[in-house]
C-alpha cells in the first residue's frame, strides 16, 4: 500500500509541519460541523457522546496549547492511556503540538532502565484525562499532564532512528519496545487506506482495535478522520468480543477494524440473527503484526460483506502495510 508523498502541496508546507499532516487534519475537522466521533455508551444513562469535527478540533487545539503552557516542547512524548474522547483528543493534540503520541496501557515497565541525562533530548509526559470540568472551563486548575520523566535510553535510540518528524510510538509483535512512525508515513497511510479500502464520506466506522495497538493507532483513528467518516469509539481501551458484537448490532457500521485475536474471539461468540445481518453489510479489516491464518480468512469471508487483510511490518520511522 506504500505510495510516495504528493508534491502538489509542497508550497503549503512549513518547517513546523513538513509533512502537511497538521494542515490537512485541521482543514478536515474545521469543515465538519456534524458528528465526527461517537463514544459508545459514554454517559451515566447509557447514552452516547456525540462530538462534531469542529468541536473535536477545538478540544485538541486547547489541549495542545495547555500542554505547551505546562512545559512540553516539540518532540516531547505524550504518554496516553486513555480511550474514548480522550484517545481522539490526545492523538490530535500531539500532532497539532508536534509532540510524539504514545498510547500505552502499562507505564510501569516501559519507563524503567537507564535514562538520558541530556536536557536537550525529549521528555516523557503522562497525560491527565480530560474531565467535564476541564472541557467546560479550559482555564480551570486541571494540569494537562503529570510532571515529565527522563527519556529511557532505549527509546532515544528508537526516536533517533525514526528522525525529527516522529509523531507516533506504537508496539509491534512480541516487542519490548515500541517503534516510531514519522508524520509523513502517518499522513500517507490515512489517504492511501481511504482509497484502497473504498472508504466513503460520512460512512460509520467502528474503531474496535485496541487503542494501544498498531492497528488501532495507524489503521483506525487517523484514516477514519482522513476519510471523513463518523467514528464510533468504544468506552474501553480493549473491548471484549461481546462488546464488539453488541456494538456491531447496535451501530450497524460500514467498516470495522479488528486484530487477529479479536477476529478469532468474535467468531467464537454466539451470534444472533441481528448480529449476522449487521455483519453481512460490514467491510471488515483484520490487521495485525502477525500473519492471518487461511482458516480464519475463510470463516470470516463467509459472514461479512467484504474482507480486507493487513500485515503491519514496522521499520525505522515508518511502517509497511501489506
Amino acid at each position: 500500500m506504500y505510495e510516495p508523498p504528493s508534491t502538489g502541496s509542497a508550497g503549503r508546507l512549513s518547517a513546523a509541519d513538513q509533512s502537511g499532516l497538521q494542515r490537512r487534519l485541521t482543514s478536515i475537522l474545521r469543515a465538519s460541523p456534524g458528528p465526527t466521533v461517537c463514544v459508545s455508551r459514554h454517559r451515566d444513562d447509557g447514552g452516547d457522546l456525540l462530538v462534531a469535527g469542529a468541536t473535536l478540533y477545538d478540544l485538541a487545539r486547547r489541549r495542545s496549547a495547555a500542554l505547551t503552557a505546562a512545559g512540553m516542547r516539540a518532540g516531547d512524548v505524550l504518554l496516553s492511556g486513555e480511550n474514548g474522547i480522550n484517545r481522539a483528543t490526545d492523538a490530535l493534540a500531539a500532532i497539532l503540538g508536534s509532540f510524539v503520541y504514545w498510547p500505552c496501557v502499562d507505564t510501569r515497565v516501559v519507563l524503567t532502565g537507564p535514562t538520558v541525562a541530556d536536557s536537550g533530548v525529549p521528555l516523557v509526559w503522562r497525560a491527565n484525562p480530560l474531565t467535564p470540568e476541564s472541557i467546560a472551563t479550559p482555564s480551570a486548575q486541571h494540569p494537562p499532564a503529570v510532571l515529565p520523566v527522563r527519556l529511557p535510553s532505549a527509546l532515544q535510540n528508537v526516536l533517533n532512528a525514526a528522525g525529527a518528524q516522529s509523531r507516533v510510538l506504537v508496539y509491534g509483535a512480541h516487542a519490548a519496545l515500541p517503534f516510531a512512525v514519522h508524520a509523513q508515513t502517518v499522513g500517507r497511510l490515512g489517504s492511501t487506506l481511504r482509497r484502497k479500502l473504498g472508504i466513503t464520506r460520512h460512512s460509520v466506522r467502528y474503531c474496535a482495535a485496541p487503542a494501544h495497538s498498531a492497528a488501532g493507532v495507524l489503521l483506525d483513528l487517523l484514516p477514519a478522520i482522513a476519510g471523513r467518516q463518523v467514528i464510533v469509539l468504544p468506552s474501553d481501551a480493549v473491548p471484549s468480543a461481546v462488546d464488539i458484537a453488541c456494538a456491531i448490532s447496535r451501530y450497524k457500521p460500514d467498516t470495522v477494524t479488528l486484530t487477529l485475536a479479536q477476529a478469532t474471539a468474535l467468531l467464537e461468540t454466539e451470534m444472533d440473527a441481528q448480529l449476522r445481518t449487521a455483519l453481512q453489510n460490514v467491510r471488515l479489516l483484520v490487521a495485525d503484526t502477525l500473519p492471518i491464518p487461511v482458516s480464519l480468512r475463510a470463516a470470516l469471508a463467509g459472514c461479512v460483506a467484504h474482507l480486507d487483510l493487513a500485515y503491519i511490518l514496522p521499520e525505522a520511522g515508518g511502517v509497511y502495510v501489506l
